[in-house]
Parts: structure tokens; C-alpha cells; sequence
């Protein structure tokens, strides 16, 4: 306590808790650390004034200067808005927007290679992808679709592997179309939707947000609004005429705000950038079943969670992933970005997914001496404020509002529990990931493949098979393309090798429930007999 003489001479007692100035510190103090990591000072606004809006009290790093940050006290929430995995490492925190080794499955040949080894198992259930072909591993069998196929009207599209805003995209009729040099690069080749529902003569297509909360008790969500990306010129049937009209085919916003079509509007329901909300109301009033579109469009985002998550369990094994991981903090989630296209027949197609949406609200336009002006965009800022506080709402309040709903979540359905065998291949190859010399990496060497032949008594399930030939088949699929090294077996090659000995113990059922039993039959022989 402090006293105070004061010219009546009376004693007046003064409590520091009391006083304003303090009470405001201490308001702020009990208020929850939100470190921003940002690429620059041109961070998102929208997310400083949600964050300040919840309540946090904010520090601003910019990643350069990530290793002279003082405060070394944990933080409630560390958001990093920078590409790099590993500074986030260098800052404890309760809770991170980075799930370590996601990163991996967003890329485009990985997320097709996943999918398509579904679609595989399930060909009528995970068809929502255009057929793909990563390059340059399998140019020679696109060479061979394309010079053999029927269709004579078909297109494609050539995308980088780990590309964005728009970069390195190309039309293609035929492989002499491909670009100098793009061989030598991981891209992918995709078919051409060229069949896209239109509104008002424009291609579109949406970019929907997803937070992922848990990874290994999966839990997803969804929001219930999102862009809708218009092309800035009206739509005609690819020709060998028009392959190089980007405004006309390609809905990349990092494209279309540098053509002069582009339009920045006040309202939701106009514009080159719309809600995905207001584009679903113009569909309703043209007659079309928007409730069954959201259906199709969250069973999309649902199964594709399902095959990214195993691969993402598996690369947090890694150590260049644990590194880069926050080892100081908790818990983890991810916002993650899906583009889909509608066709004219209302399927919804998985174009790509993003590991790092963008938060921008702010339009970039540039003159003819490239000076560069930034315009607001009001559409952005309503919608990923309503993305962001949604999420914040779960992840801190463990209420799910009415802007976002729920994907996935506790136990699956019946019908829906059969889409798991992936991941219980994916929990048969940790099992023997860690045997042999190199245990820090998510590949399986050859000391790891012998102990799952003998521990999982692979030829008393397969008696035709010896342990030479075994070996063989080992070492044929390390030389494919999609494996880990040429001497060791990545997961995705591990689920082939896999496949291709459920199918010679079990030729006469279908792939599906050839592996099922497969696995089942290793399982039980794990547990009888151990690891030797």
C-alpha cells in the first residue's frame, strides 16, 4: 500500500490494483499471446483485426528477423503466414496452424498418386479427380493415352508440382506442346474439364476452406462459405486456336487481376470474385439443386481427407519433418484450401488443394510503368473473416458455429469405415519402418521389408512365393519411380507391393477386399508370432 499526504493534511490510501493504469496492464497481460510470424508488413490485415477482435494481443515478427525474437514465454497461438516449416520450431507455443508433414500430401502429384490408388480400390466412389499423369515418371504412358485414345477433342493441362498463382500452367492438344525444359521439373498432366458449368458465360470455380483440428483422431470442418473465381473472359470449347486465351480457360485469380476485365466489386454477387454463397443462390434460381451440389462437394473434401491422412502420419516420422515440427507445442491445426470445378452435369472435380491458402483482402493491380496499386477487395475480407473466426470459435470455444459444419468427426459410418484399409496399410509399414540401420526416415530399407516378410509370415500366406523372389519384387518396385530410393520403399510404394501380393494370394476377389483380408491375415500374424 502507498499513502498520499494531501494538502487538507489527510492520509488518503492509494491501492495499486485499483489504479487505472495498472488495471489496464494487467487486462492486457491476462489477455491470450498470439505470436504472427509474416512474410512482411504487407501481412493480411483481415487477420489482425480478427485476432485483436477475439482478444489477442498481438506480436508481429517478420520471419527474417525469427531469431532475434526476445519473448521466450509460451504463446497461446503462433501463426505462421511465411512458407517456411522450420522457424516455427524456434517459438514455444500452446497451439500452432501447422500440422507437421501436411505439407507433402497437398502437393498435386502426390494428392493425384493418392487418390488414384483409391480409385483403385473404389473406382465408382473416388472418381472426382481428372485423370492425371505425374511427369516425368509417367510421360511415356500420356504419350501412349494420348496417341491411342478415342477422343479425338480432348485436352489437357500441365500444372508444376508445387506451383502457384498461376505459374508454369499450360494448355496442351498433344505432348509436342509441352514447353522446353518442363520435362526435366516434377509437374503434372491433367485432362481438361472443358465441359464447365457457366454462369453468365464465365468458367468458375470455387475455393472452399477447410480446418483440419486433429490429425490423429481425425476431426474436420468445413465452411459453409468461400470464393467463387471467375475467368475474365467469356468461355468457348478449347481449340488449337484459342489454347493461349489463359483469361478465358484458367480461373487463377493471380491471372485474371492483371487482365483489365477483371472486375472488383462491392457486392457478393457480382464481380470476377464472388461468394460462394451468392453463386449457389444464382444456381438455385436457374434451377438447380444446390443441396445436392453441397452434398457431392463435402463428400468430396471428405474422402480426400481420408487419403492425405495417412500420408501425412507418415511423413511426421521423418525427421527433416519432426525438425521442422513444433516439438514445444501441443496441439496443431490446419487451414487448408480445396479448389473445385462443377462441369455442366454438376459433378464437382478436385482440381488442387492448398497447404497455405492466402489470406490477402487486398486486390494488387499494376499500370503500364508497373506501378503497383492495392485496392481493397470487400469480398476477400467478408470471407475469410468469417473463415477465420469460425475457426477460432472451434479450436478455442469447442463450439462448432453456424458458419462452419462438421466433415468428420468421432466414428465413421459402416459404408464408410471400409474407405480406412489405406490407413491400415499405412499402420502395417510403421510397424517395421523403424528396423535397420536408418531409423530417422519415413522410407523402408530392406532390413524393415525382411522383418514384415518374416514377422507377417508372408510366404505361409503366399506358399507359392520364396524369400528370393520376395526380395525380387522388392527391389523391382524401389527402380519405379514413385518409390522412396532404389533401395528403399516410400509408403505409396509400400501400399503397391502391398496390393500386388493381396492379389496373388486373393485373385478371384476384388482389389478392395483383397487387401482388406491381406492385411487382416498380416495383423494376426503380427500379433501371434511379434517382430523377429
Amino acid at each position: 500500500m502507498t499513502i498520499t499526504e494531501t494538502l487538507d493534511n489527510t492520509a488518503t490510501v492509494h491501492d495499486p490494483a485499483t489504479d487505472p493504469a495498472n488495471v489496464e496492464r494487467q487486462r492486457v497481460k491476462k489477455k491470450k499471446l498470439l505470436v504472427f510470424l509474416r512474410k512482411s508488413t504487407l501481412s493480411p490485415n483481415v487477420m489482425i483485426d480478427v485476432f485483436q477482435d477475439i482478444g489477442f494481443r498481438i506480436d508481429l515478427i517478420e520471419s527474417s528477423y525469427i531469431l532475434g525474437y526476445q519473448n521466450k514465454a509460451i504463446c497461446d497461438l503462433l501463426w505462421c503466414g511465411c512458407d517456411s516449416d522450420f522457424i516455427v520450431s524456434e517459438i514455444p507455443s500452446k497451439l500452432n496452424n501447422r500440422i507437421p508433414g501436411i505439407k507433402a500430401a497437398c502437393k498435386k502429384g502426390q494428392l493425384s498418386q493418392l487418390v488414384n490408388l483409391m480409385h483403385e480400390l473404389f473406382p465408382q466412389q473416388f472418381n472426382f479427380i481428372p485423370k492425371t499423369w505425374n511427369i516425368p515418371n509417367n510421360y511415356a504412358a500420356f504419350c501412349h493415352h494420348v496417341f491411342t485414345q478415342k477422343k479425338k477433342d480432348e485436352f489437357y493441362i500441365l500444372k508444376p508440382d508445387e506451383g502457384s498463382q498461376g505459374e508454369g500452367i499450360y494448355l496442351l492438344k498433344t505432348p509436342t506442346d509441352i514447353p522446353q525444359g518442363t520435362l526435366l521439373r516434377n509437374s503434372v498432366i491433367q485432362q481438361y474439364i472443358s465441359n464447365p458449368l457457366l454462369i453468365d458465360g464465365f468458367k468458375f470455380d470455387f475455393r472452399l476452406y477447410v480446418l483440419v483440428s486433429k490429425l490423429d483422431q481425425l476431426e474436420v470442418y468445413l465452411c459453409k462459405e468461400g470464393l467463387a473465381r471467375f475467368c475474365t473472359q467469356h468461355y468457348e470449347q478449347p481449340t488449337l486456336k484459342n489454347l493461349n486465351k489463359c483469361y478465358m480457360h484458367l480461373t487463377n485469380y493471380s491471372l485474371n487481376k492483371n487482365n483489365s476485365e477483371f472486375i472488383v466489386s462491392e457486392e457478393d454477387s457480382t464481380g470476377s470474385k464472388r461468394t460462394i454463397t451468392s453463386v449457389m443462390e444464382t444456381l438455385k434460381h436457374q434451377g438447380y439443386d444446390t443441396c445436392k451440389i453441397w452434398k457431392n462437394i463435402k463428400d468430396v473434401v471428405f474422402k480426400t481427407l481420408l487419403c492425405i491422412a495417412p500420408l501425412t502420419r507418415v511423413e511426421q516420422l521423418n525427421e527433416t519433418t519432426i525438425r521442422a515440427a513444433n516439438t514445444r507445442t501441443s496441439r496443431q491445426f490446419h487451414i487448408i484450401g480445396f479448389d473445385v470445378l462443377l462441369d455442366n452435369q454438376l459433378k464437382p472435380y478436385l482440381l488442387e488443394i492448398n497447404g497455405f491458402p492466402s489470406m490477402k483482402t487486398e486486390h494488387e493491380t499494376y499500370d503500364d510503368k508497373y506501378n503497383k496499386s492495392i485496392i481493397p477487395s470487400p469480398v476477400d475480407e467478408r470471407v475469410k473473416s468469417f473463415v477465420l473466426r469460425g475457426a477460432f470459435s472451434i479450436l478455442f470455444c469447442k463450439n462448432v458455429p453456424d458458419s462452419y459444419e462438421t466433415i468428420i468427426k468421432q466414428e465413421l459410418s459402416d459404408e464408410q469405415e471400409k474407405y480406412l484399409v489405406f490407413d491400415d496399410c499405412r499402420r502395417l509399414f510403421t510397424l517395421f519402418l523403424r528396423k535397420g540401420v536408418n531409423k530417422k526416415t519415413s522410407l523402408l530399407g530392406s532390413t524393415g521389408f525382411r522383418s514384415f516378410v518374416r514377422s507377417c509370415r508372408i510366404t505361409t500366406i503366399i506358399p507359392s512365393l520364396t524369400n528370393a523372389e520376395l526380395d525380387l519384387l522388392f527391389i523391382n518396385i524401389c527402380q519405379q519411380g514413385d518409390s522412396g530410393t532404389m533401395r528403399s520403399l516410400s509408403f505409396l510404394a509400400f501400399y503397391k507391393l502391398t496390393l500386388s501380393l493381396a492379389e496373388k494370394k486373393f485373385p478371384s476377389k476384388t482389389k478392395y477386399h483383397a487387401l482388406r483380408n491381406f492385411i487382416d491375415i498380416c495383423f494376426s500374424y503380427y500379433e501371434l508370432h511379434g517382430t523377429t
